[in-house]
């Protein structure tokens, strides 16, 4: 187990969640289905805060939004806070972020899919029917 994630596993202890490998990391994530911490290809943990002044504060704390390398260039994702270096030596200081990132989870954010119409491809025909004589 990586250091991150052995350190994030600790922080969320308290606090309900449902952790699962995903693209080549981990999510964390909250009863109603949605993600708020994770680890990230360079081990690094991410809490996802939109915008706002929780965000605000982790970057004055020295957080940095995500970045990542996709169809050939440099991916921003704005949301999601890479936390500072200092917190992988202070379990307290990571735990209360991690609170603050379970809380900040939006209600109910699963959507519930659309019911969608079964159409027959193109290529299979269907059998006619023979006409009817009388």
């Amino acid at each position: 187990m990586s250091r991150s994630l052995e350190l994030l596993n600790d922080a969320c202890a308290p606090l309900k969640v449902n952790a699962r490998k995903m693209f080549g990391g981990h999510g964390f994530f909250a009863p109603n289905g949605g993600m708020f911490a994770g680890i990230v290809t360079d081990d690094e943990v991410i809490f996802k805060l939109v915008l706002g002044p929780l965000r605000d504060e982790l970057i004055d704390l020295g957080g940095h939004p995500w970045v990542y390398q996709g169809r050939g260039k440099a991916m921003t994702m704005h949301e999601w806070i890479v936390v500072p270096e200092r917190f992988y030596d202070d379990p307290e200081l990571l735990a209360q972020w991690a609170a603050k990132a379970h809380a900040a989870v939006p209600g109910k954010t699963m959507k519930a899919k659309k019911a969608t119409v079964k159409k027959t491809p193109a290529r299979v025909k269907r059998a006619k029917k023979p006409a009817r004589r009388v």
